[in-house]
């Protein structure tokens, strides 16, 4: 199996030079192929290790014309997907880092799933951790945000002048695209029967969960902290 070669300085000086003019052939070949395939112009100039050597590709006249034909333009277009090394790293920086932000919220979502899933399966809530409750309470209040976000936007669309059972069935109509999430069990229970003071929230396998509170019915039918 042949190994990648490593991108790094050649120190030997035969094995540098042989990297080099192999290397060179390469780039010349392929630049000659993209210049056929995809009926583009384009030049290439390389200062080898040697101080007189200098490669022109494909030659002098040609490469003189596009330089001039490429300083005619605009600066804006000159400029237009410009990088040096410094832009290019950071740019490359910039998308490494959303990468791991996307993972990491999709890994947060996965653990806020399993949690779900074990409090259907009946896991007390005095067995998890604080932190994740509230990490948990977090994300449900962000997706109840985001529904009736989406239940807004909705009834914009609905027309002037509809009864109360009109607008349901509009909006109804519409809200194919909502995300559900079919772990969810029961309703949102409103502030109309939780108290003027305590804020809306879902109920989960008989545990009310709100804005900065868990709380879980007892066999009794009393609520419990």
């Amino acid at each position: 199996m042949n190994n990648k070669l490593k991108t790094a300085w050649i120190e030997d000086d035969k094995s540098r030079k042989a990297c080099y003019r192999k290397r060179k052939i390469c780039l010349l070949k392929k630049l000659n192929e993209l210049t056929i395939l995809c009926d583009v112009s384009a030049f290439l100039i390389i200062y080898g290790p040697e101080k007189d050597e200098l490669v022109v590709w494909p030659s002098r006249p040609v490469v003189q014309e596009l330089l001039e034909k490429f300083l005619r333009l605009p600066l804006a277009d000159q400029c237009r997907k410009m990088l040096d090394q410094k832009a290019y790293l950071k740019e490359r920086a910039a998308k490494i880092e959303e990468q791991i932000r996307k993972a990491k919220k999709k890994n947060h979502e996965m653990k806020m799933k399993d949690i779900l899933h074990k409090i259907q399966e009946g896991k007390p809530l005095s067995e998890f951790e604080t932190s994740d409750l509230v990490d948990f309470i977090l994300f449900l209040e962000e997706k109840m945000l985001e529904i009736q976000e989406r239940v807004e936007l909705l009834e914009q669309h609905v027309p002037q002048g509809a009864g109360e059972k009109e607008k349901g069935k509009e909006i109804e109509n519409n809200a194919v695209n909502i995300p559900r999430n079919e772990n969810i069990t029961g309703g949102i229970c409103s502030s109309n029967n939780m108290g003027e003071n305590e804020k809306s929230g879902f109920r989960l396998m008989g545990v009310d969960i709100k804005v900065g509170h868990v709380l879980h019915e007892g066999n009794n039918g009393g609520t419990q902290k």
